[in-house]
């Protein structure tokens, strides 16, 4: 009777460790067999092999350990040389009922499967943007890793990873990459007998921050007052992947890419705000910068003004005591400086009221502001052109004193009466007279509009001067007159010869120095002794050679340099009147 005999395969079991050039050491995994779910046998190829028979499935039943006499240099223990399916063989299968050699002839395979080879795994990165750049991977957010791994005969038991040289784990799902910095992600597979690969690295870089982005402004500006002749410049940072693009743009815009330094020479005067931010080489995006300025192209507004003496004419007459005051001011950023030229010479600054050079004539001034980003004004002139240039008027203005008929001078006096009218003429030759005062023997001033009489008889001190329309002052000038309301008698005779002829109203005249003297005498042909009168310029008459005056002889009436009239009068007893003339000028040598 024959016992069933049973075959049974037994491993040695090795425990063999893999050192991997890695700091952080893989998992001890035991090199064993496995029988899968369909009873497939597998066995790690490393493993040695022995042979036992038993004629009883049970776990427990006695078994004989088969040894090889023909090639037993090759067995006890026996290594499998195939991988994957191998066989045990033995010539001509027997039907298990009837015993007999089952026909036609086949072989009894057992099947056993080696494995010696390790699974091979692979990652993959996803769901985060992604950038390569001097041997370094980059990723974004939302990064996930995918391991994925097969084996060609036992199959995968499990997936391992660690992450930067924590212990290896079982690999389960998807890796979420939540964290930003520098990883070393190492990875293996081992399978069912044990075999395990040699691990994988990968080393990559998480960036989850977003770039920075800082601006300066350059000059000309005030704080955040800019001139559009400054510009912006944005400086970018990013500690990890590195700057993708950097974009701005104005009021309200940002979709202009920054190259360089940001002109504003574009934008309109007012309140503007720069939006910028900067994107990464993941994707991370910056949340939005602003900066708020005013851009100021608005140059001052200038004007002038003139302190004190002017007169507005053929030109703007000025005196040397006039000022000129400038003034300035700025929409923005204030006014940073007036400056100044005048008369073409260089620009100055201008600091306080200033006169003009004291030279008679025409001046200029020419003027700018500039405010305190660097807009300039066009220069322009002070008071053009509104009433032309500016004049410099710095001569006062001059008297003359006339005297009308009758008149006459002798001695340095001249004689007038009541009805002589006493005319003053002044003079201006840049702005004009404006006023003229005059005085009769320390009196109050009068304004003089008209010629003007003395009626009463006796000497007279006349003071008068003239202002012209810048203020310019003349000095008091005084004549001396003796009103004489008594004609004069017949007879003249001056003192000296003529020094030479003067024309007059179409006639021709004798001139006198001024120390001529007129000597009068009178006879009176009918009545005896007369009384003698005289007359100067048309004075009342008074009575020559009295017991109480000096006659015209013994006075300098003469002293002005002008034209004189001298009219006579001679009264006899009986009161006729005889009449005569006398005219003359008098002159210096």
């Amino acid at each position: 009777m024959f016992k069933k005999i049973t075959l049974l395969l037994i491993p040695l079991i090795v425990l063999i460790s893999f050192n991997v050039s890695f700091s952080q050491s893989q998992k001890d995994h035991e090199k064993r067999s496995y029988t899968d779910s369909d009873g497939k046998f597998y066995i790690n190829k490393d493993l040695p092999v022995y042979l036992r028979l038993s004629t009883s499935k049970e776990k427990d039943a006695d078994s004989h350990l088969l040894e090889s006499e023909s090639t037993k240099e090759y067995a006890n223990p026996m290594y499998f040389d195939t991988e994957g399916k191998n066989t045990i063989r033995s010539p001509h299968a027997v039907d298990q009922e009837s015993k007999q050699t089952v026909y036609p002839k086949r072989d009894i395979v057992f099947e056993v499967y080696a494995d010696g080879i390790a699974p091979n795994t692979s990652s993959k990165f996803y769901g985060a943007p992604t950038h390569y750049s001097s041997g370094t991977r980059y990723y974004g957010k939302g990064l996930k890793v995918e391991l994925t791994s097969n084996d060609g005969v036992s199959g995968v038991e499990n997936i391992w990873q660690s992450i930067n040289q924590e212990s290896y784990k079982k690999y389960n799902s998807d890796i979420n990459m939540n964290s930003e910095g520098n990883f070393t992600l190492l990875y293996y597979a081992n399978d069912m007998v044990g075999n395990a690969e040699e691990p994988n690295e990968k080393q990559f870089v998480v960036d989850r921050s977003a770039p920075e982005t800082n601006y300066s402004t350059s000059q000309p500006k005030l704080n955040d007052i800019l001139s559009p002749k400054a510009k912006i410049s944005l400086s970018k940072s990013d500690n990890l992947s590195g700057v993708k693009v950097t974009r701005y743009g104005f009021d309200g815009e940002a979709n202009r890419t920054y190259y360089n330094s940001i002109s504003l020479s574009k934008l309109s005067d007012g309140n503007h705000t720069l939006t910028f931010h900067t994107t990464d080489n993941v994707d991370n995006k910056e949340t939005a910068n602003t900066y708020d300025f005013y851009l100021d192209r608005t140059p001052p507004e200038i004007s002038s003004e003139i302190v004190g003496d002017m007169h507005k004419g053929r030109n703007t007459y000025i005196s040397s005591r006039t000022k000129i005051k400038l003034k300035a001011k700025d929409n923005k950023a204030g006014v940073k400086e007036i400056r100044y030229s005048v008369d073409g010479q260089s620009y100055t600054t201008y600091n306080n009221t200033f006169k003009m050079p004291d030279n008679t004539g025409s001046h200029s001034v020419k003027y700018y502001s500039e405010d305190k980003v660097t807009n300039r004004n066009k220069a322009k002139y002070v008071n053009v052109p509104s009433s032309g240039p500016l004049y410099m008027d710095n001569r006062k203005p001059s008297t003359s004193i006339s005297y009308g008929k009758p008149q006459f001078f002798n001695r340095d006096t001249l004689f007038v009466n009541k009805t002589t009218d006493i005319t003053l003429s002044p003079r201006d030759a840049h702005s004009g007279v404006k006023i003229t005062h005059y005085k009769v023997d320390g009196g109050s001033e009068k304004t003089y509009n008209s010629p003007f009489t003395i009626s009463q008889e006796g000497y007279h001190t006349i003071e008068f001067r003239t202002k012209d329309n810048v203020n310019n002052l003349e000095s008091f000038k005084e004549s001396n007159v003796f009103v004489d309301n008594t004609p004069p008698d017949i007879y003249t005779n001056f003192s000296i010869n003529s020094i030479g002829k003067k024309q007059k109203d179409g006639k021709s005249y004798n001139v006198y120095p001024r120390y001529t003297r007129l000597y009068i005498g009178a006879t009176d042909k009918y009545s005896g002794n007369n009384k003698i009168y005289y007359s100067i310029n048309g004075s009342e008459f008074e009575e020559y050679s009295s017991p109480y005056t000096l006659d015209v002889s013994e006075v300098d009436h003469f002293k002005e340099e002008k034209f004189y009239k001298v009219d006579i009068k001679v009264e006899d007893k009986l009161g006729n009147e005889a009449n005569t003339t006398v005219h003359f000028f008098v002159e210096e040598e």
